[in-house]
């Protein structure tokens, strides 16, 4: 049994790249998705650089500004230049995210990332945005760019590497959920699975995140549950082995 558990969200602020360190340093995150876009990237490699973790592009069209010309993205901007929020494109009747706009942004993103990191991504993949062209776009680039494209919603990605995706969980009325129940509950799956996959935001707060994020409480509690001797602990006892998508990429 294998289990991918992927860290989301480096750079998206400097308290959140500090509870990601930590996720990764005393916990057992395998795999860490920057976002290029933010103005705490730079800041969020530097902390996890010399750590042995798998790191992938976390591409991002929903919060802050654009790496590309905002005069050059139209379908992706406000009159500000600055991306939509999530909650309004997912709301949307009709999918309005151009595929060549989008294309455009994401290979901004991914030219910031090499800039930042000196190396492509180990995997690709979006964030918070569920659109299909958008997802197309970021497939099209992956493909242009010889780059493993994680996208465990797509049955066929599913099938291709034998990665499932485990059950979402349901937040209570403060937005959080209890981990370690999840994960018992999650156990028959992970045992049939010849690989899972679960996504955590762990991460610290501050007034970034507690102004522009809908995911507050749960980050910090997500940290502390990835540091835990718990979860080492159940872990190794269901021999249950952490591997990252590096694993994968040549198959």
């Amino acid at each position: 049994m294998k289990i991918i558990l992927r860290a989301d969200d480096l750079g998206i602020s400097e308290g959140v790249n500090y509870g990601i360190f930590k996720a990764v340093y005393d916990g057992m995150v395998s795999c860490v998705g920057l976002m290029p876009n933010m103005e705490s990237a730079r800041h969020g490699y530097d902390l996890i650089k010399d750590l042995d973790i798998c790191l992938g592009q976390h591409t991002n069209i929903c919060l802050g500004k654009p790496v590309s010309d905002p005069l050059k993205i139209p379908s992706l901007v406000n009159e500000n230049g600055e991306f939509y929020i999530s909650r309004e494109i997912n709301h949307r009747q009709q999918d309005t995210v151009d595929i060549l706009e989008c294309e455009l942004e994401i290979e901004a993103q991914l030219q910031r990332f090499i800039e930042i990191t000196g190396k492509k991504p180990e995997y690709f993949e979006g964030h918070a945005v569920f659109s299909k062209n958008y997802f197309q776009a970021l497939k099209n680039v992956a493909k242009r760019y010889h780059l493993f494209y994680d996208h465990p919603m797509d049955e066929n990605w599913q099938k291709q590497y034998h990665i499932q995706s485990l059950d979402y969980f349901s937040l209570d009325d403060r937005g959080l959920y209890d981990p370690y129940q999840y994960f018992e509950s999650q156990l028959p799956n992970i045992q049939k699975n010849e690989c899972s996959l679960v996504v955590f935001h762990p991460g610290f707060l501050d007034q970034y995140i507690l102004k522009h994020s809908s995911y507050t409480l749960i980050r910090p509690m997500e940290c502390a549950f990835l540091c835990s001797q718990w979860l080492k602990d159940w872990l190794l006892k269901h021999h249950i082995e952490i591997v990252d998508f590096r694993n994968y990429q040549k198959e």
